[in-house]
């Protein structure tokens, strides 16, 4: 038979088809061209084999999709390559068509097929659409190629008669016209709404900038720039409009501070441009539009902008009860009479006003809601008043007037009127506001106003100088400022009615009192007005028929003197001599002895009893005020409080004096000075040893409240004691305070240094804490930080209890941090919480060592430690570890450096404490992952399966459930449970996914899919000219071994002609050449070289891609461990025994 052209035939390289497929190929082509979709990632097939009449095989491939195929015969295989992966079945080939192929095969990555034909035949390939038919002809074919089934062809006709159908269809379609913008405007009270018409799905975005409105539409369209500038507002321009081919921009002018929002609804595209809200003058229909009703003035921060009660917290504030409802007249004008040189304003009821001075005019305040018309002012007493404007602010009416020259103004009320006079007659006397300083319910020093008929306090926005004040009005009489009163924090202007606050610092607060303006500040404020002594002469000048004093002096002095032994001999023999009726009464005596001799364990004795057995005595007043005294004397300080509140004794003031010292001790300071403050009369009766320790008391509670003026005088009444009724050395150390806290440093430093060696313990180790805080404040080279440190140390050693151990305690552990002395650092925190467990600064102390604690071990802080430091840190201070989120972080790290040491063991010992002890939920959760993934490291999968069983939960982060059942699976595997591992990943993808179900095919034992696997892995890496990388060449000599082991011939073919060429250049190079090889006669060479491929560390591979993929979840990896011995080659004669492959 004649041979044809070499053209028409396929044999060990793909040629093109023969002449008679023209036809089918044309239509094919003109097919795609009519529509059909390109080739995709993921196509799929059908095949079917079928022996043909005329004597050759056919094997038929149809595609969801048009594919593009190539095939080549090679040493009896023929290979078939697609365009794109084809997920395709060939399982049932070899028995469709036995005489022509025995083995059929699919690449890994689905962009081929490889058939082992039973004999040598030539291939001819025919392409038709989203269909290939594949013949194998005889050696000895002749002739014509055959062509594709009729039923195909008539089918590719039927498309194209269709496409064209549909091609001329569309060309008769005329063409869309663009969109259209159409824009129309709505204006609002604050606002004018521009609302935009456009092609759906477009999108609108806006830039303001000096006036300057950009709008910008994400699609062309067609616009008319005059409809535009028709349909605007008119203090809106169209600047420019510029049509582009992607987008349609329009600048618009807007007048000065206009806003700009955008927002799309079914009206269409909205642009909102917001007027600025300033306060300006208000016509009369304004003004007669109802105001909110007036709420209860409350204290307003000194702002720029006005701040007013919200009605919510107006609403809830507590109301009071009223006898009978009275209803309200309704806001009506204000008449306005204009006499000689005199302006009064006749309101229909009471109002509260306030007047002042303001820039060559004259500003009125009235606290009304009724309507002040500013056309009833114009033209009112020309000669005197050059301009005259109403404003409204919240909820006050300024009246503003502009003075022609600087005539004389005075403010009168009259019944529900105010008259402002402008000439020099006679008016009504007014009275003059004082302001006196006070204190209030914290102990800070405020300034009180007495201010009768006060109706409340207003911010305004713009006062005098264009600066914020605060206007406190109120009714008749009037209430004047007769001068401004400057102080540091605010000053109180010059009025002719009412009060004026003009702040200087940020946070005053202006409070409405009971007939009383309030004003303070958050840590109080620094005035030097002493107004106490109206007080303290009004108690000292009391009636001469209240109780008499709990404390007399004169008494005690007595009890002091004489021979005491003789003294309490008698006092003790009166006790059990006396008579039932007497008994109480000798008790009471002896106990008063005792105490005034500062035997107070002696003293609890017999008034105890006197307490149990006398009921009557229970509420005796000297009885009750002895047990608070002997309570306080011995330290017990809550029994002392609960005893002084007693009631009897409860408003005394001795019993105010004594629950200061209590509060005192108690680091109450701020109590402590107000009680000391009250009662500071009833202490200059008491004995000047009592004095002395309530004035000391009294001194440090205003050195801590900041109060100096009343630290300095009671300083200087300690100076003025006695001499020998109060120890110098305590006087020098209060003294160096007073210096310290009032800016004097270097006095208060000479003053410590001089006590450094006093005899007195308590006041030399105080002064050396207190020098070493103010060296550290004032950053003075007086003391280096180790003299500060070793100074410290002395102190917490010989001074142990009180406030001057802890915060001996707390500084030095600041030094220590500051110096890097972890390890002291956190032992001083711990022993500030052993021995003072409920004090507010260990707690601080806590939470700052807590947090030194956390940057220790976080961030940059974990490397500046050595890492054996910082794990011994870590185990030894524990109580440190933060809770919640920052505590699992630390914890994690701390993993992690234990497993970088190969102490998995001691890891997941941390982490499974954190699941079991500390988290719940999801924390939990992700807690076991990182946990099971240690297991995994240390071979217990068992105990990472129960790990993550134990923290199932069923509502998980998308990422934490695939994370947990990825780690899951590969602990399944590593229990030979490989379908039930298998399964779980079934519907699963991702590179970390391969790798896993790569290594649970070759634990398995599946040696084709694990070789499949491998290869899959591998991709593409066989291309190009870049060397293969150490993790690819291990794959490669897994995939190798697998199909060996697998007897699977055309794989390890392919795997061979893939990689041959890069692994030659490998250090694998030999050992690659040998199981790929076709000479492998030793079987036990094969089965060492499986098992030592099968020894690699497949566990770090797939741990190594599961931390790529997920680091928030995964532990630290382990330091690859060197392998013992290389990989062995068949040079170096091995001669192992025959074994299989291990699991890894």
């Amino acid at each position: 038979m004649r041979q044809g052209p070499q053209s028409r035939w396929v044999e060990y390289s793909g040629l093109p088809l023969s002449r008679s497929l023209a036809f089918g190929i044309g239509l094919a082509a003109l097919a795609l061209a009519a529509g059909l979709d390109a080739p995709a990632l993921a196509a799929s097939a059908t095949m079917r084999g079928e022996a043909m009449p005329a004597g050759f095989g056919r094997v038929s491939l149809a595609f969801d999709e048009p594919t593009q195929t190539r095939i080549r015969v090679a040493n009896g295989v023929l290979i078939v390559a697609f365009g794109s992966p084809v997920r395709v079945d060939v399982a049932r080939l070899a028995r469709e068509l036995p005489n022509y192929v025995s083995v059929a095969r699919v690449d890994p990555d689905g962009r081929g097929m490889r058939f082992a034909l039973t004999q040598t035949y030539k291939a001819n390939l025919i392409e038709a659409g989203d269909k290939a038919f594949i013949d194998l002809l005889p050696q000895n074919w002749a002739g014509l190629m055959p062509g594709p089934p009729p039923e195909v062809i008539a089918e590719l006709t039927e498309r194209l008669r269709v496409a064209e159908a549909k091609a001329r269809e569309a060309a008769r379609q005329p063409a869309m016209p663009p969109s259209v913008l159409t824009m129309r405007s709505v204006s609002l009270p604050t606002l004018e709404r521009l609302i935009f018409k456009a092609a759906p799905g477009t999108k609108l975005a806006s830039d303001v900038v000096d006036g300057t409105l950009k709008l910008v539409f994400d699609k062309p369209m067609m616009v008319e720039a005059s409809e535009i500038r028709n349909a605007l507002p008119d203090e809106i321009a169209l600047a420019e409009l510029d049509s582009g081919k992607d987008e349609l921009s329009l600048t618009l002018s807007l007048p000065k501070d206009w806003q700009a929002r955008t927002f799309d609804d079914e009206t269409g595209l909205v642009v909102d441009l917001l007027r600025p809200t300033k306060v300006g003058a208000l016509s009369l229909p304004d003004l007669e539009r109802p105001q909110p009703p007036a709420a209860p003035a409350v204290a307003a921060p000194a702002k720029p902008a006005a701040t007013q009660p919200t009605p919510q917290l107006a609403a809830s504030a507590p109301q009071p009860a009223a006898a009978a409802p009275v209803a309200e007249a309704p806001p009506g004008p204000v008449a306005i009479v204009a006499g000689e040189k005199r302006l009064d304003f006749r309101f229909p009821r009471r109002t509260g006003a306030a007047a002042f001075a303001d820039a060559g005019g004259i500003t009125l305040v009235f606290d009304t809601r009724d309507t002040i018309d500013p056309a009833r002012l114009t033209g009112l007493l020309p000669k005197l008043i050059a301009e005259s404007s109403v404003i409204r602010d919240g909820r006050v009416t300024l009246v503003r007037l502009r003075l022609a020259g600087e005539p004389l103004a005075r403010f009168f009320d009259d019944g529900n009127g105010w008259s402002l006079d402008l000439g020099e007659g006679p008016g009504k006397p007014a009275t003059a506001i004082e302001p006196q300083r006070s204190m209030d319910e914290r102990g800070q020093t405020v300034v009180s106003v007495p201010l009768a008929g006060l109706t409340g306090v207003h911010w305004l926005e713009s006062g005098p100088a264009g600066l914020p004040v605060a206007i406190a009005t109120a009714t008749g009489p009037v209430h004047l400022t007769p001068k401004p009163y400057q102080f540091v924090e605010f000053g109180l202007l010059q009025t002719v009615q009412g009060l004026a606050v003009q702040p200087r610092a940020d946070d005053i607060l202006v409070r409405a009192g009971t007939e009383q303006v309030r004003i303070g500040r958050a840590g109080g404020l620094m005035v030097t007005l002493d107004i106490a002594e109206p007080a303290r002469q009004a108690e000292a000048g009391a009636d001469k028929h209240e109780a008499p004093p709990l404390l007399d002096a004169d008494a005690w002095a007595k009890l002091r003197l004489g021979n005491l032994r003789e003294r309490l001999r008698t006092l003790m023999l009166d006790v059990t001599d006396a008579s039932r009726g007497r008994k109480s009464e000798a008790r009471l005596a002896l106990a008063r002895f005792y105490v005034a001799n500062g035997l107070m364990p002696e003293a609890a004795g017999p008034l105890g009893t006197l307490m149990a057995d006398d009921a009557s005595m229970r509420n005796h007043r000297e009885a009750l005020f002895l047990g608070g005294v002997i309570a306080a004397q011995m330290h017990r300080n809550q029994d002392a409080l609960t005893a002084f509140n007693a009631e009897p004794i409860k408003d005394d003031a001795e019993s105010g004096l004594w629950r200061a010292l209590i509060e005192q001790r108690l680091d109450r300071n701020a109590q402590a000075l107000v009680g000391f403050r009250r009662a500071e009369a009833a202490l200059d009766r008491y004995p000047a040893d009592l004095q002395g320790e309530f004035r000391e008391a009294m001194v440090r509670a205003a050195l801590a409240a900041q109060d100096m003026g009343v630290a300095e005088r009671q300083v200087r009444a300690l100076a003025d004691m006695p001499r020998g009724s109060f120890d110098q050395e305590r006087l020098a150390l209060l003294q160096a305070r007073l210096d310290d806290a009032s800016g004097r440093p270097e006095a208060a430093m000479n003053g410590y240094k001089s006590l450094f060696e006093a005899s007195s313990r308590p006041v030399a180790a105080e002064a050396q804490l207190r020098a070493v805080k103010l060296a550290a404040a004032e950053k003075r080279p007086d003391l280096k930080v180790d003299e500060a440190i070793a100074r410290l140390e002395t102190v917490s050693v010989i001074w142990r209890g009180g406030r001057l151990e802890i915060e001996a305690l707390a500084e030095l552990g600041r030094l220590y941090a500051e110096q890097q002395r972890w390890r002291d650092a956190f032992l001083v925190a711990r022993r500030a919480n052993e021995n003072f467990p409920d004090d507010p600064l260990t707690r601080r102390m806590h939470d700052e060592t807590a947090q030194r604690f956390a940057e220790l071990f976080t961030g940059t802080g974990l490397g500046k430690l050595p890492r054996i430091e910082a794990l011994a840190l870590f185990y030894d201070f524990k109580e440190f570890l933060p809770i919640g989120r920052r505590g699992d972080e630390i914890t994690r790290l701390l993993a992690d450096r234990l497993i970088e040491f190969d102490l998995l063991d001691q890891a997941a010992e941390i982490l499974r404490y954190q699941m079991e002890r500390r988290l719940t939920g999801a924390a939990r959760s992700t807690v076991a992952a990182r946990l099971a993934m240690i297991d995994l490291m240390n071979g217990k999968p068992a105990e990472a399966v129960r790990a993550l069983n134990t923290t199932r939960l069923i509502e998980l982060p998308a990422d934490v459930k695939r994370a947990r059942l990825l780690l899951e699976a590969k602990a399944l595997s590593d229990l030979s449970r490989t379908d039930q591992a298998l399964e779980m990943l079934e519907r699963e993808r991702g590179p970390e996914v391969d790798r896993l179900r790569a290594d649970i095919y070759w634990s398995g034992r599946r040696w084709q899919e694990a070789g499949e696997a491998y290869e899959r892995i591998l991709d593409e890496s066989w291309r190009g000219d870049a060397g293969l990388t150490d993790p690819e060449r291990a794959d490669v000599m897994r995939a190798g071994v697998s199909y060996v082991m697998a007897n699977e011939a055309l794989s390890l073919d392919r795997l061979r002609s893939k990689f041959a060429p890069k692994m030659a250049r490998s250090a694998d190079a030999r050992t690659f050449a040998f199981v790929t090889g076709a000479s492998r006669s030793r079987p036990a060479d094969i089965r060492e070289m499986a098992r030592a491929t099968a020894n690699a560390d497949s566990v770090s591979e797939f741990l190594k891609a599961y931390r790529e993929r997920y680091p928030g979840l995964s532990a630290a990896m382990r330091k690859p461990q060197q392998p013992a011995e290389p990989l062995p080659t068949p040079a170096q004669g091995v001669t192992a025994e025959p074994s299989t492959p291990q699991r890894s």
